[in-house]
């Protein structure tokens, strides 16, 4: 997420939740994003992928909700044209948003990294967060959904306005690739997200013969807010490259000397981290504009799609292949 290369978590801030690629040598290529020029504009005019109907209002932002809007650039379309060299048809946008950094509502007992722990909402959030977590506990239906948007079906206080609290730090299922099995229950250290961070912790001192983290919301507020200026263990503005940065980076947040110290609190949860990910939401906006007149748009459409990496490698070197694991086309209040 660009969090990690020094979005700040403010309302305003609608490019926070684009997904990065560096290279394994935590050198940048680019921003996941129609039109982005820098890690805070898109260059061009935007268009809102996540908005109002996906998180509610950016403006009632607290220090506890992350509910930023996510826009993208939109692009022109252009054709030949027996008049005209190219004549503008229309113009797309879209957004890749990282799955991997957060909680999976289901993960599968069978595929988890470690069988007995799967990281969730930590029992310090705010009242509709805690709604979710309560109804995902008690069910024994997530295995039928299809989509996060789904969880509403789980319980009656999974409403829209719970939903949209947690868009931005919960999934249905994300799966990670280690080696050629799909793994559950992990999540991608590259994170921002003081929410997923308190979560963390508490995750942590659920663990059997876990030596217990006092000040659990005033330490995973300092790993999230302090990750992007961070330079040990990764490099200032950037993603780590290695579990074993994050563990460098986890002694600035617990002393060597402290109970439990940043080794203990590592060792934990390592199973649990990694840092990629593999399961990615895609929104994209599609516009049809008059020839005669591009200013004039004559309709418009969005979609979205979730796409998984699998084990199975293309032909080339195009690395492994991506599939379609889910599609939606989205109305007005999904947006």
């Amino acid at each position: 997420m660009a969090g990690v290369a020094g979005v700040a978590s403010t309302s305003a801030a609608s490019t926070r939740h684009w997904c990065g690629v560096w290279r394994n040598d935590g050198s940048f290529v680019t921003w996941l994003a129609s039109g982005a020029t820098s890690p805070t504009s898109v260059g061009t005019e935007a268009v809102s992928l996540v908005a109002a109907g996906s998180v509610g209002n950016s403006s009632s932002t607290s220090a506890n909700v992350e509910k930023q809007h996510v826009v993208a650039g939109k692009i022109d379309i252009v054709i030949p044209s027996l008049v005209d060299p190219v004549v503008n048809v229309g113009r797309y946008a879209f957004v890749v948003i990282d799955e991997g950094t957060k909680f999976a509502a289901y993960a599968p007992v069978g595929n988890r990294a470690i069988p007995s722990v799967s990281p969730f909402i930590g029992s310090s959030m705010l009242s509709d967060q805690l709604k979710l977590k309560s109804a995902v506990e008690a069910s024994n239906s997530t295995s039928a959904l299809l989509s996060y948007e789904q969880l509403d079906h789980i319980g009656t206080q999974v409403t829209k306005a719970v939903l949209q609290d947690c868009f931005h730090y919960v999934t249905l299922t994300n799966r990670f690739l280690v080696g050629n099995e799909y793994r559950t229950g992990m999540i991608n250290v590259n994170t921002t997200s003081t929410q997923v961070w308190r979560s963390m912790l508490e995750t942590y001192n659920a663990l059997p013969g876990a030596t217990p983290i006092t000040q659990v919301n005033a330490r995973g507020q300092a790993i999230g807010n302090n990750f992007a200026a961070a330079t040990v263990g990764k490099a200032i503005n950037a993603p780590f490259t290695s579990t074993a940065g994050f563990e460098t980076y986890l002694t600035t947040i617990f002393s060597a000397s402290g109970s439990p110290n940043s080794q203990q609190v590592f060792n934990a949860l390592a199973p649990l981290l990694t840092v990629r990910s593999d399961t990615f939401r895609v929104r994209a906006y599609g516009e049809a504009t008059n020839p005669a007149d591009p200013t004039q748009v004559e309709a418009t459409a969005y979609c979205e799609a979730i796409v998984q990496r699998t084990p199975e490698m293309m032909p080339g070197a195009f690395g492994r292949r991506f599939v379609v694991i889910y599609f939606r086309w989205l109305g007005p209040d999904d947006i």
